[in-house]
């Protein structure tokens, strides 16, 4: 290129990031992805020590870096810094297809065909790794279509940029397959050629493996292999990803990678355009290693998750490059020309659309279920999500921290036998600490995905928890919003009064001294020296009497007392109320008023049912609070 040409080069180059930017900024996304809110609330909590994700090292602490110079709303900060990147990303291809054909209109053509494709616009607005991985791409891009091995700074900029595309997204390590058919005439060459090519190479290779060595042996400490193993490769073993791509699901990752919506219509109208020019001009591709870097990206995705456009943005500006190869054959006005120029507005209006829609927080259905969550549950109570966004949704938006989800359960403990212990000794604990339990509906049934990946039938959550239904009460939840029900509080079960609410094993009661089992009309309980049953935290308003349902059999004493806490786990004997055992099953009726501090609230209760069980039986049938 002469002098002019390279300072058109630079100002188209400024015209498409200026333009990218603008656009950009007036389309940040407030409906975020669950991945983007775990990366928000990863770097705003934790320790940039603890931000090194295997399959993106690099961003983690990048995000930390631009939220601390940034010093402004983590999520801003990051979606800025996506902004940035694509459209610097956008400005880098604007200058490399200038740069091999010298048309102004083939650059902006290709170039904002790039920056507002769908899959490209949607993460240049959001908070993900997806375009800062893509911006180093296209500087490799840049640096390999016209290579110059024999100086020094090509290669170290080669070694920077391939680094941190792999480091930015551990995919791009499919990088080597392109990157070694280009690069192999100047290797087999020999002299400065070669040696240029293998020290870029032999850079980028170095700066990724100390940073992976560094973050593994200097900054998260692992002591074995096993659990460096485990780290680096956890999403591969899960199973969870890969084999199980259909042809349907690539052409619905391609189609929403392009326009959102109407991708299909716009594709066959470019294939069929394009398909055209290219017959017509008989064109040669140039840099056909072009095509390895496309089949090579194209043939990995379509197998590990063809539909997720995230992905194919990698490929995108590849995919136009190639396109373009044959338009630049023709005339500025051509009706084909104009054509491409046409359907570069469709998208741009279409995209826009889509991007205003999905980015409106105002139609965030997920952002209006965790404030109806919040507003019919109190900060102790456990939240009980499907696998989805309400369990980053709630700590983000709401600030609610005590959630669980059958995914999570799962991962935490990689059997669905595990998880289901956890998610009942959740409960159990919550409503020991005398709170609720919130379970959306769609709790109970997991998901296709989930059944296809933990192996769950579609009974195994019910079955898990199948003593804990009875207790769920609906919850009003506004319209729109999917149904929620509730396990009431243990205080709010007693306060109804219902005496056959402990059938079986209660919810929360603890025991000591005593071994409880279920029975088919009580809570049997075979009982030994000093034995004791206590509830979990009440926290109601003192009732004026407790009643209590029970009958002992053959046990060496027969005198019981029950205990009224002063406050949580404390009891004494000035405010205990005693009595005897008749034969057979009896009703206590306990005046509570009779007691001191008769005006306070009631936090707990202790049955001592008696004081020498002797391998006795104590059946408690139900307690109520009247």
């Amino acid at each position: 290129m002469n002098g002019v040409q390279h300072r058109t080069m630079i100002v188209l180059s400024l015209v498409v990031a200026l333009t990218s930017l603008v656009v950009y900024g007036a389309t940040l996304t407030q409906v975020h992805t669950f991945d983007a809110l775990s990366y928000i609330l990863d770097v705003s909590r934790k320790p940039w020590q603890q931000l090194f994700h295997p399959h993106h090292l690099a961003y983690g602490p990048f995000g930390a870096l631009i939220v601390s110079l940034a010093r402004t709303d983590t999520a801003q900060a990051l979606q800025w810094a996506n902004a940035i990147a694509g459209s610097l990303g956008s400005a880098v291809l604007c200058a490399i297809i200038y740069r091999r054909w010298l048309r102004v209109d083939l650059a902006l053509l290709g170039a904002l065909s790039c920056a507002f494709s769908y899959a490209y616009w949607y993460y240049a607005v959001e908070v993900e790794v997806y375009t800062l991985a893509t911006l180093c791409l296209l500087v490799v891009l840049w640096l390999v279509i016209e290579p110059h091995p024999a100086e020094r700074r090509w290669r170290v900029s080669l070694a920077v940029a391939l680094a941190g595309a792999v480091l930015f997204h551990q995919t791009n390590a499919l990088l080597a397959i392109p990157l070694l058919v280009r690069a192999w005439p100047g290797v087999r060459t020999g002299g400065t050629a070669r040696r240029g090519w293998l020290a870029a190479g032999a850079g980028g290779i170095l700066l990724v493996a100390g940073a992976y060595l560094a973050v593994i042996i200097g900054v998260s400490g692992f002591t074995s292999y096993t659990a460096a193993h485990h780290w680096l490769f956890e999403y591969v073993d899960s199973g969870w990803w890969g084999g199980n791509a259909s042809f349907s699901d690539v052409l619905l990752g391609l189609s929403d990678t392009l326009v959102a919506g109407w991708g299909t219509y716009i594709g066959i109208i470019l294939v069929v355009l394009t398909t055209a020019v290219w017959s017509s001009t008989r064109t040669v591709i140039k840099n056909w290693w072009l095509l390895i870097w496309l089949m090579t990206y194209g043939v990995f995705f379509s197998w590990w998750e063809p539909d997720n456009i995230e992905f194919w943005i990698a490929v995108t500006p590849i995919a136009i490059i190639l396109i373009l190869t044959p338009y630049a054959t023709l005339k500025q006005w051509d009706v084909r020309f104009v054509g491409a120029v046409v359907l570069l507005a469709v998208t741009f209006g279409v995209n826009l659309s889509a991007i205003r829609l999905r980015g409106d927080a105002q139609t965030d259905l997920q952002r209006d279920i965790a404030r109806a969550v919040a507003a019919a549950s109190q900060p102790a109570d456990l939240v009980l999500v499907p696998d989805g966004l309400q369990e980053l949704y709630l700590p983000y938006y709401q600030q609610r921290e005590h959630f669980l989800s059958v995914n999570a359960a799962i991962a935490a403990n990689t059997t669905w036998q595990a998880g289901c212990a956890q998610i009942r000794s959740e409960i159990t604990r919550t409503h020991q600490a005398g709170a609720a339990v919130l379970m959306a509906s769609d709790f109970l049934v997991p998901s296709l995905a989930m059944q296809q990946r933990y192996g769950l039938t579609p009974t195994a959550v019910t079955d898990c928890l199948f003593d804990i239904l009875p207790l769920l009460e609906p919850v009003p939840m506004p319209a729109g919003v999917p149904a929620e029900q509730r396990v009431p509080t243990a205080g709010e079960l007693l306060r109804a009064g219902h005496l056959t609410l402990l059938t079986g094993e209660p919810l929360g009661w603890t025991s000591a001294n005593a071994t409880t089992q279920k029975h088919a009309t009580g809570w049997q309980i075979q009982v030994g020296l000093d034995p004791s049953v206590t509830s979990p935290l009440l926290d109601v308003v003192r009732p004026r009497r407790i009643v209590i349902d029970l009958a002992a059999e053959g046990t060496a004493d027969r005198n019981g007392q029950l205990f009224v806490a002063t406050a949580p786990n404390q009891f004494d004997e000035a405010h205990a109320v005693a009595w005897t055992f008749g034969a057979g099953r009896q009703r206590v009726v306990i005046d509570v008023t009779t007691l001191p501090d008769a005006s306070h609230r009631l936090y707990q209760l202790r049955i001592d049912p008696v004081a020498d069980g002797n391998g006795g039986i104590v059946t408690i049938y139900g307690i109520s609070l009247e």
